[in-house]
């Protein structure tokens, strides 16, 4: 059986701590094929692994390293040929998709997040207007506002500003100092990592002008967030100028991005690092958007969409399309593009050259 170590583990392994072959083939539901009682203690990639490491192969390109790997064991995914085999000292187990079986495996050795105790800590603050369930748990130095409702199985673990009459749904974890702004409401089964801060003013003034200073425009709406997301350490999410931010179920939100006010963001989407959201921007269902990633204010990205790390949407993206770029085009066009540049600077030699040949007197601009 499974157990969780003591010691903790070095890159590039992870702890598994001893599981025979045939044991881990009945938890993944996988077909053994190999020695069933080698012991494995460790995941690690196939390149890197020793005797007593597990590995997966997903592709042939993956499958080509086995026969020279040190690893005792793999995840396969069916259909995947692996040459170099031996079935008496190591063992492959083939499952529908080994990614999906690492992930099953990880679940099951994860270690448990520190978390305070149910009830609310003495070291916290907690209004005495705010509703916090039985089974919530709040820790040392958090503090909850007047009219704030905190559910079941929530978790504030240390030094957790909730603000008035803000909202947290069931199941939700939120790591130390989170900042949930008044008004503003996260979903069910959230997960926020350490500094998000959600539900500040978006970033509203009138310009300067010879008449007037710099002027701000209050901002009184709020941030809405669906169930199941989860936001990386040190994002932001900018509460509306009036109306709603909203962030649909089951989005992923990675480190470090900047969701201003007035955006809405779809369901199942991906956001990672760096990533910037100007104002009263929308992004649909199931799109994917790439590293720091940069969208104009009012921009418009469809269902479906794929975002290479890096580019900068100035206006609409479609439905179903995938794009990178400076400004962002589809992607056929910006190979295309960038394959041209490469040779730009030769063209224009060539071109002053033959120009040069027509009129003596042409001076290369």
């Amino acid at each position: 059986m499974m157990t969780t170590g003591t010691k903790q583990p070095t890159s590039p392994e992870s702890s598994l701590v001893s599981i025979r072959t045939d044991e881990l083939a009945a938890l993944v539901e996988g077909q053994l094929v190999g020695n069933p009682h080698l012991i494995l203690s460790t995941l690690a990639p196939i390149e890197d692994g020793n005797p007593g490491s597990l590995t997966f192969i997903r592709s042939k390109n993956f499958a080509s390293l086995w026969a020279s790997s040190s690893c005792s064991a793999a995840l396969v995914t069916q259909g995947v040929e692996v040459p170099g085999h031996d079935p008496e000292t190591r063992a492959l187990i083939f499952v529908p998709d080994a990614d999906i079986a690492v992930i099953k495996i990880l679940k099951a050795i994860k270690p448990q997040t520190a978390a305070p105790n149910i009830g609310i800590h003495p070291c916290a603050t907690v209004h005495p207007d705010a509703q916090v369930h039985p089974q919530a748990s709040v820790g040392p130095g958090c503090v909850v506002c007047q009219g704030s409702l905190i559910a079941s199985g929530v978790v504030l673990t240390a030094n957790v500003y909730v603000g008035q009459n803000a909202q947290i749904g069931q199941d939700t974890f939120l790591h130390p100092g989170v900042v949930l702004g008044d008004r503003c409401t996260i979903g069910n089964r959230g997960l926020i990592f350490a500094n998000c801060v959600i539900g500040a003013d978006g970033f509203g003034f009138l310009i300067a002008t010879p008449d007037r200073p710099v002027t701000k425009v209050p901002q009184i709406g709020t941030v809405e967030i669906g169930d199941d997301v989860e936001i990386g350490a040190c994002s932001t999410i900018d509460r509306a100028k009036f109306g709603v931010t909203r962030i649909g179920h089951r989005t992923k939100i990675d480190n470090q991005v900047h969701i201003a006010h007035n955006c809405i963001v779809g369901d199942d989407v991906l956001l990672c690092g760096r990533t910037t959201l100007g104002g009263s921007s929308t992004i649909g269902n199931r799109t994917m958007i790439g590293g720091a990633v940069v969208l104009n204010d009012q921009a418009t990205v469809g269902k479906d969409v794929k975002i290479a790390g890096g580019a900068i949407v100035l206006d609409e993206i479609h439905d179903g399309e995938t794009v990178l770029g400076v400004p962002a085009m589809p992607a056929r066009t910006a190979l295309a593009n960038a394959a041209a540049s490469r040779n730009l600077a030769k063209f224009c030699r060539r071109v002053d050259k033959a120009l040069k040949k027509l009129d003596p007197d042409y001076k290369p601009s």
